[in-house]
């Protein structure tokens, strides 16, 4: 019967052989490295069945030799390589129910990292200084010298590399050294940094007295919201609402009977990081243009750095512990260095101004002010110090260009107890003190408007019955401090929001007062000018930005009293008889 079994097992044909083992699918060399030339090589399949060989990128060609004893041989090809960077890509191979990815690579050309220059050395104002790098793929650059900062490029197809530094202004007394290395895989090159000391030529110079500073300005305009305008943390000259200025508007500003403009300048937005905080070239050149306008016209030109200290010159972070004083006084230093370098050519029409209104956010009211005033005296006195070192060490008409030191808000009443001029360079006196003067406050800006000024107004309409016994006090204080002992003082904004029109009379007179009070005591005044039409709180428009032209009739008489207040030679028009005309 097994017999029988066995015939019958054989009769159905049943396979009783062993299987044959699946062949590994495995490639020789098991990843391909070629060269920038690029060229051949040969790669060895071992497969079980005849294998699929694909690679989808263009550079890489494959030709294949015949299948045999499970063995395929594949010449791979690389196209030459003129790239910055190795460039890669994969052999895919499909075998009996196997498959692998074979790495390939090409290098690019090797190329002897070098840099051209071997040093680099900066004057005491810093600035730019570029080199170029030849190298076989990008490199790296880096230093420990905290004054300079690095823009490295990207490597072109001629393999070089440029790399710029940007050094800060040297405001320390000793040369400034440090290295900068340039690698490029295994391979170092260092470059040696130096920066001059700081230092300032004494320049000899006739003494500023009040009466010149007084004869050059008064009186004088602002172009407020205009430059000095911020949307989004970026500086723009329309972004308030204002037209771009042209000639024209400084060409009608003179006619009008200005005999200067303070062109209210923000740099926010448009300074670079630190060390060097460079200024943007576009902004600057603006900047430059604008002052030409005021050149062509015969205009005196204030040029300062305004809504900025809201963001880089806040006193509260400083005594916060947020930054510090000395670091404020850097960026102050180099923004102020290259200002200044831009008009060392400018002769005295041109005057700069350090700042607008520093303080604290509290305007002089904050607990903190209160319970310390001197601290916060002392770090504006400090800043307004690095202003005049980084203008007076630019040389040519910087050595001696007039410069205007606001106090503490630009507050008389906190000006005349804090601030402490600058140390100068000069042979005599170039300083100017800048305040301004909006008093009395619920009459000129507040939120709403005290209706009537002066001593003709009904009692509940006005501010007070000492309206022009406290603005001439304050314009007392100021020559008794500064003016009487030979120090210039210009009140650097005045003016009052537009009042409804029965009232109208009464901010004319107002307006006559107050200018015909500062010229009698040599001070002179600069009418904030925003370009807000209508009626109410912020509305300072008189003038076009753009044309020059006045807004409208009030624009115009408004414009009118303050020149004749200035310009009347008559010694029958005193302050006395515009007392006595008040409405």
């Amino acid at each position: 019967m097994a017999a029988v079994a066995v015939c019958s097992l054989a009769a159905c044909g049943e396979d009783t052989t062993e299987p044959q083992p699946q062949v590994k699918l495995e490639a020789h060399p098991a990843e391909l490295v070629f060269d920038a030339k690029g060229g051949s090589q040969e790669l060895t399949l071992t497969s079980g069945i005849p294998p699929q060989v694909s690679c989808s990128d263009a550079w890489i060609t494959l030709k294949e030799g015949s299948f045999a004893s499970n063995t395929l041989k594949v010449t791979v090809t690389a196209a030459s390589y003129e790239g910055t960077s190795p460039r890669s890509t994969s052999i895919r191979v499909i075998g009996e129910k196997q498959s692998l990815m074979i790495p390939v690579t090409q290098n690019v050309a090797q190329v002897k990292l070098s840099v051209d220059k071997t040093s680099a050395a900066f004057s005491k104002h810093g600035g730019e200084f570029v080199l170029k790098v030849s190298s076989s793929i990008q490199p790296t650059v880096s230093t420990a010298a905290d004054w300079v900062s690095v823009e490295t490029g990207t490597i072109d197809s001629a393999r070089e590399t440029t790399v710029t530094l940007f050094a800060a202004a040297n405001r320390t007394a000793s040369v400034r050294q440090g290295t900068l290395t340039v690698a490029c895989g295994d391979q170092k090159v260092d470059v040696a940094l130096s920066e001059d000391a700081f230092s300032v030529a004494p320049a000899s110079a006739e003494a500023l007295t009040p009466q010149q500073v007084f004869d050059a300005m008064a009186p004088g305009w602002n172009m407020g919201n205009h430059m000095d305008a911020i949307s989004n943390g970026i500086a723009g000259e329309t972004v308030w609402g204002n037209a771009k200025c042209t000639q024209a508007t400084f060409n009608a500003l003179r006619a009008a009977g200005f005999k200067a403009v303070r062109i209210c300048t923000s740099w926010q937005g448009h300074i670079g990081d630190g060390p060097g905080y460079r200024l943007e070239e576009k902004w600057l050149s603006r900047v430059e243009e604008i002052v030409g306008y005021a050149e062509k016209a015969g205009l005196v030109a204030i040029v300062n750095t305004h809504h900025d200290e809201s963001y880089w010159l806040d006193i509260a972070r400083v005594l916060s512990g947020a930054t510090t004083s000395k670091k404020v006084q850097d960026q102050i230093f180099c923004v102020w260095t290259q200002i200044a370098q831009r008009f060392a050519d400018k002769g005295e029409w041109l005057v700069f101004e350090s700042f607008n209104e520093i303080q604290d956010g509290g305007w002089g009211w904050s607990d903190a002010f209160k319970n310390n005033p001197d601290a916060q005296y002392r770090i504006l006195n400090d800043w307004n110090q690095a202003f005049v070192d980084a203008v007076r060490s630019t040389g040519g008409e910087n050595a001696t260009r007039w410069l205007g030191i606001p106090g503490y808000a630009a507050s008389p009443l906190f000006t005349i107890p804090g601030l402490v001029l600058p140390q100068d360079y000069t042979g005599a006196n170039r300083l100017m003190v800048a305040v301004h003067d909006y008093d009395p406050y619920n009459y000129t800006l507040s939120d709403p408007l005290v209706r009537r000024w002066g001593h003709t107004a009904e009692p509940a309409l006005r501010c007070s019955d000492k309206d022009e016994e406290n603005l001439v006090w304050t314009f007392d204080q100021l020559k008794e401090t500064y003016i009487d002992r030979g120090i210039p003082v210009y009140l650097g904004e005045m003016g009052c929001s537009r009042h409804q029109a029965d009232d109208l009379p009464f901010q004319a007179y107002y307006m006559e007062y107050f200018c015909k009070a500062a010229a009698d005591r040599l001070l002179p005044m600069y009418l904030w000018d925003n370009g807000a039409s209508g009626t109410g709180p912020e509305k300072h428009g008189y003038i076009d930005h753009g044309t020059g032209a006045f807004l409208d009739d009030y624009g115009k008489a408004m414009v009118g009293v303050m020149v004749r207040a200035v310009s009347t030679e008559d010694p029958a028009y005193t302050l006395e008889s515009v007392y006595n005309s008040a409405p």
